[in-house]
């Protein structure tokens, strides 16, 4: 969740390092757990299954298979909770950072979130000019159109087929586009270039962070 400042702060991408490395991990651990369960409980029925034929067959039951299976099982048993208490404990690390440090990742998370802010703004507003004079030559060629139309051609071939549209002719069925919807979210977007705020938990202590502007 802190990706935007991580390289900002090396102590806590230590620590995120360390807690990721021990998620896969601790994952592939309990993967080999379930896996030699799967094996131990087979190799015991074909274990109890060979001493069975033997006997009836009057042979000297083979060696089982289990007893090394199960040792591995719990061995590896061992290690995923060997795993799973490192992992809480890496956990533990980095929740005490963060609350240790909240301030200053907050402060960071302000920062990031004004700059990032300004260069969504900056590529909507060019966005925005585009679209406008996009905007700007449809309505042009619509109005020459209508005010200047093209000379009909003679009609020398049969009847054409004809289109019919149900409803009112707006600029979204003209267009294929709602021109609102769509300068509505750009101007949204280019918004994000004016000062803001991050609001902070009431249990945070440390009231709003002002973004774009100095927290008072």
């Amino acid at each position: 969740m802190l990706e935007a400042i991580i390289e900002k702060l090396p102590d806590l991408a230590k620590l995120e390092s360390t807690v990721s490395a021990l998620e896969r991990a601790h994952g592939e651990a309990s993967a080999r757990v379930q896996s030699l369960a799967h094996k131990t409980a087979q190799a015991r029925e074909d274990d109890l299954n060979r001493v069975a034929l033997a006997l009836n067959a009057g042979r000297k039951p083979p060696k089982a298979s289990e007893p090394d299976l199960r040792q591995q099982l719990e061995a590896a048993g061992r290690d995923a909770e060997v795993l799973e208490r490192r992992l809480r404990l890496a956990e533990g690390d980095r929740a005490r950072y963060l609350s240790e440090h909240h301030a200053e990742i907050l402060a960071l998370l302000g920062q990031a979130h004004e700059s990032e802010g300004q260069r969504v703004a900056a590529a909507a507003e060019t966005a925005l000019q585009g679209l406008l004079r996009r905007f700007a030559a449809e309505d042009a060629a619509r109005d020459l159109q209508r005010r200047h139309p093209a000379p009909a051609a003679e009609n020398v071939s049969g009847p054409e087929s004809m289109s019919i549209v149900f409803g009112s002719i707006t600029t979204r069925n003209v267009s294929g586009e709602n021109r609102g919807a769509l300068e509505g979210v750009l101007r949204q977007l280019v918004a994000m270039g004016d000062a803001t705020v991050i609001e902070g938990g009431a249990e945070d202590g440390d009231g709003d962070v002002g973004v774009g502007e100095d927290a008072a």
